[in-house]
């Protein structure tokens, strides 16, 4: 069975959280970086700012997806986005995945325990690399690291009754950053790389406000 943690937009909560997007003092080209569940992310691609995709009302457009696939212990993060500079002759890449093995993540308590963790990206059994959008046609075995900040539930909001087929559920904050190379098929320096997404899990998937 494959377990998705899917981003998507969620408007009962949306009005409720008035994110304050601030740049990066350092990077100004890219949002500071935060673990309050801003639904922001990017990072310099080449020293070029590349920007999650925003959320926006009734889109199916998602800044960040997990897959996790319980049975082959593997996580799959896809980080979806553009180059900030629209004129620039090449846009790709459209998303930047990566791969972490021996990972089980099927419930919201294994979903926790990747609060504070790092993953050491070896190029080999966890690695990156560069896609189309969500993720089809990956390329790429890229080495670096990932490390997740703040992954949290917020328990003081609540959505559904807990009558059938509306359970109880709380939203949770996902925050991290990632540093990566790779050289095949171009030579790609992802530096200053950041997320920090809202999220809620809803059946076998989280989805994003």
């Amino acid at each position: 069975m494959k377990f998705f943690f899917t981003i998507s937009f969620l408007i009962i909560l949306a009005s409720c959280r008035k994110a304050v997007i601030t740049p990066d003092t350092a990077f100004p080209d890219l949002p500071a970086y935060s673990e309050k569940g801003l639904n922001t992310g990017g990072t310099l691609i080449n020293n070029k700012a590349w920007i999650t995709h925003p959320l926006a009302f009734l889109s199916t457009v998602r800044p960040v997806q997990l897959f996790s696939y319980p049975a082959g212990d593997s996580v799959v993060i896809l980080i979806n986005g553009n180059y900030k500079d629209a004129t620039l002759p090449d846009q790709n890449p459209n998303t930047i995945f990566i791969v972490l093995k021996n990972i089980h993540i099927s419930t919201d308590a294994e979903l926790l325990q990747m609060n504070g963790k790092t993953y050491l990206l070896d190029g080999t059994t966890n690695y990156g690399g560069i896609s189309d959008s969500y993720g089809y046609n990956k390329t790429g075995h890229g080495s670096g690291s990932i490390r997740f900040g703040k992954v949290s539930e917020i328990s003081n909001v609540t959505v559904g009754d807990g009558s059938p087929g509306n359970p109880v559920l709380h939203p949770y904050i996902i925050s991290g950053q990632f540093d990566m190379t790779m050289s095949s098929p171009v030579n790609y320096s992802f530096t200053h790389g950041r997320f920090d997404v809202n999220l809620i899990r809803s059946s076998n998937q989280f989805v994003i406000f």
